[in-house]
């Protein structure tokens, strides 16, 4: 159990909600099944708790242990970096789980265990680690305008956190630009055009959108529409969860430049947007020396649900196979087969959302062939074993050809029930992603559902 918890959790709930919950997860599964491996080895479980207890203590308290662990881990894997990070020692007392486990055999699940214990290598290649040089897109989030001359100030690229960041300047009214390090650039959410009393712009948080003051009140002065917004937040998809750029106005700077005033709004990974001297607002997007509105991604854009979406998809239409059939057996050793099949399926999505985008399952130049042929070897092999107890099972509770088709063709109902949303929200039929998501659930869920009452309802049930 804890390596399913492992294998799932690092493949999927850390991409989808990153933070305390799943990183201290990942940790604890993790204490359960290391000393077990350890023991491999060295053959006295209490050695291994303590080799097991005493490393991750050093990894996680001090940063000398951290290096130490990225060094080791990058001579294997490629370039990593493991974080030290005190609070995980508080995960500590999984090691007695792992310690009961051992003092209390039991020999109906010996044979579940020799199966299970393929899975080592499969540990070691879905351990949570952090990238050496992370990737993050490119972000305006603060922008000024003082003596003619207008400053964007940017993050982004390949960096560690804490690198300087670099400002783009620009003296002719942003048609063109000239970067370098400098100091950072004071941000402000309203701004004031010196010398014209009453004539402020301000942006609105959470939005593509700026207001100006007129006579007293605000009116929109520029805007993305919503559904738009949307679909430009996917247009910026970074390596890791964690490194998502926002995309919403965060700045706004007005002031005088040669022939009149103009605005300047950072709109994080979307670029800027700004009002020249004859009043017209325009987007500009990230170009090679600076910003270039031909560079902008156009509002006309289709959407992007990205490559996990497919892959948790087909996961969901296998899952579904398995409950609708799961439906007509009824037995505990069938449930553990399909345990162990759906484990090797989500191993396997894994490896679709991966190496897919570029070009094919086979891992590009930047890609660590090692860690994906663990993981591809680890996915054969619960696939290969979890199918052939579910057949057997399968074949033992007397099931007949229509309760298959039932359970086969749940499959493909269920993938397409919860794509279709996200098709429609990619042509803009619906506005928002989260829409899509919410409505993807319930038509997952209803089919499956759908494919459980029509097991139950068939004829000549004789499975128990």
């Amino acid at each position: 159990m804890a390596v399913v918890v492992l294998l799932v959790n690092d493949h999927f709930l850390k991409a989808a909600w990153p933070g305390v919950v799943t990183g201290k997860l990942s940790d604890v599964a993790g204490l359960v099944v290391a000393p077990a491996l350890v023991n491999l080895v060295v053959r006295e479980a209490r050695v291994a708790l303590l080799v097991v207890g005493a490393g991750f203590a050093v990894v996680k308290s001090t940063e000398g242990g951290a290096e130490v662990a990225s060094q080791a881990w990058s001579l294997v894997w490629g370039p990593s970096r493991v974080l030290a990070d005190p609070t995980d020692l508080l995960t500590l007392p999984a090691l007695w789980l792992a310690w009961w486990i051992w003092t209390h055999p039991d020999p109906r699940a010996e044979r579940l265990a020799r199966v299970a214990v393929v899975i080592p290598v499969a540990v070691v290649a879905v351990a949570a680690t952090s990238p050496a040089m992370p990737f993050r897109p490119y972000s305006a989030f603060a922008v000024d305008v003082a003596d003619g001359v207008i400053t964007v100030e940017t993050r982004g690229g390949p960096s560690y956190p804490g690198d300087p960041n670099i400002s783009y300047f620009s003296s002719d009214g942003g048609r063109s630009w000239v970067w370098r390090m400098a100091p950072r650039v004071v941000s402000q959410q309203e701004d004031c055009v010196a010398g014209r009393p009453g004539l402020c712009y301000r942006i609105v948080p959470g939005r593509l959108k700026v207001e100006e003051s007129r006579g007293g009140r605000w009116v929109t002065a520029w805007e993305v529409p919503p559904g738009e917004q949307d679909r430009l937040v996917r247009a910026y998809p970074a390596d890791l969860p964690e490194d998502t750029e926002v995309v919403e106005s965060l700045a706004v700077a007005a002031g005088e430049v040669p022939g009149g005033y103009v605005v300047v709004v950072a709109n994080g990974a979307d670029g800027i947007a700004l009002r020249d001297t004859a009043g017209v607002w325009r987007r500009l997007g990230w170009g090679n020396d600076g910003f270039d509105e031909a560079k902008t991604v156009p509002l006309t854009v289709r959407g992007d649900y990205g490559k996990a979406v497919p892959a948790a998809a087909l996961l969901a239409a296998m899952s579904a196979v398995l409950i609708v059939l799961g439906a007509g057996v009824r037995t505990v050793g069938f449930a553990v087969a399909a345990l162990i099949l759906w484990a090797g399926e989500a191993v396997f999505c894994t490896l679709l959302t991966m190496y897919i985008p570029s070009g094919g399952l086979l891992p590009g130049s930047d890609s660590r062939l090692g860690a994906w042929a663990l993981r591809l070897l680890t996915a054969l092999v619960l696939v290969a074993v979890g199918l052939l107890f579910t057949l057997l099972n399968g074949t033992k509770a007397r099931i007949g050809a229509r309760a298959w088709l039932i359970a086969l063709a749940s499959g493909p109902a269920v993938y397409f029930a919860v794509m279709a949303p996200f098709y429609a929200w990619s042509r803009g039929v619906l506005d928002h992603f989260t829409t899509a998501t919410g409505l993807a659930i319930a038509l997952g869920v209803i089919t499956a559902a759908g494919g459980v009452a029509a097991m139950f309802l068939r004829p000549g049930l004789k499975g128990h």
